[in-house]
């Protein structure tokens, strides 16, 4: 499976990072740097799949921008 990291940024400048194809804690070492570069982050959900094992990883993250 491919790995993505998705940023969306909304008309109002809310920026959502999301990370696909990762396990375990991969997605959020793999969005690391780009949370730091965009600033303070406003909230996290980790999906379903971040609790079970051997599965796919799929982070989505909400970021305010400055």
């Amino acid at each position: 499976m491919s790995h993505r990291i998705l940023v969306r940024v909304s008309p109002t400048g809310d920026i959502q990072v999301e990370a696909e194809g990762f396990k375990g804690n991969g997605c959020e070492a793999s969005t690391r740097e780009i949370e730091q570069a965009l600033g303070k982050r406003t909230g996290r959900t980790l999906k379903p799949e971040h609790r079970q094992r051997g599965f796919s990883v799929q982070q989505q993250q909400t970021l305010r921008g400055s």
